[in-house]
């Protein structure tokens, strides 16, 4: 796994800690999103160092996967950012003093090669700047810039479920030490009652913890089967992901 809110708060550090960029004030959307009473103009208006009419956006990342049948799987960040300049107050004796083409170069400047330990290289890329259309009445540009993450291993699974069946008796068995197996005979899916469990609604007095499925049980002994059942089971222990879901009708 990637660890994206650590990549956005590192970034956000970077440039804050930038020495170009002290006078600009600088925010990540994840963070702006969850101030509702903040509106978007708080961006260049916001005084920092003295200076405003100058903000940068740190936009939520996209993630791109261009190898999927590898483990993992490798993927690459791609980082946004807004560089906004309100006008001429902007570049007043109180403005910042950037245009918004200056604030992406200043990125540029600031993480192009950067190597963040334990995350990944920053590289800007291609075609990474445009005009940033989606904030009128600002100067403002919209620009990219990519990280290949260094850590895309996946959670290990536990092994497949293996079924024995033998004159109308099936007997499961799983390979992962202190794993439990879920099964169902109606061809639902065997999912694990101790955690996929009806969320407690609002107007719902019931304590929360129905399984979403009442008809997954769990492997205790071998149990009868007969022909026209879907049997379905999936092994589950701490800390692993559920491996490969076994599906086989019962003929």
């Amino acid at each position: 796994m990637i660890d994206l809110i650590q990549i956005q708060e590192d970034v956000f550090e970077l440039l804050m800690s930038a020495p170009q960029l002290q006078t600009v004030n600088i925010v990540p959307e994840r963070k702006f999103i969850s101030a509702q009473d903040v509106k978007r103009e708080a961006i260049w208006q916001t005084v920092r160092n003295g200076k405003s009419g100058c903000g940068i956006l740190i936009e939520e990342p996209d993630v791109i996967c261009d190898a999927p049948n590898l483990t993992g799987p490798p993927q690459s960040v791609q980082l946004s950012f807004v560089c906004c300049q309100n006008g001429d107050a902007a570049l007043g004796s109180l403005g910042a003093g950037f245009y918004a083409a200056q604030l992406e170069q200043l990125i540029v400047d600031a993480l192009h090669l950067q190597n963040i330990g334990g995350l990944g290289s920053l590289l800007v890329k291609g075609n990474f700047s445009s005009p940033a259309c989606d904030f009128p009445g600002v100067n403002s540009r919209r620009m990219r810039v990519s990280m290949t993450a260094f850590n895309t291993a996946q959670t290990p699974r536990t092994a497949p479920v293996i079924a024995a069946i033998l004159n109308d008796v099936c007997t499961l068995s799983c390979a992962t030490t202190n794993a439990l197996i879920y099964y169902t005979l109606d061809g639902s899916f065997p999912s694990n009652p101790a955690v996929a469990v009806e969320p407690l609604s609002v107007s719902d007095a019931t304590p929360n913890g129905t399984p979403i499925n009442s008809n997954s049980n769990l492997y205790a002994a071998p149990f009868a089967v007969v022909p026209g059942q879907t049997l379905r089971a999936a092994a589950y222990a701490p800390g692993l992901n559920p491996g490969q879901i076994l599906f086989q009708p019962i003929t």
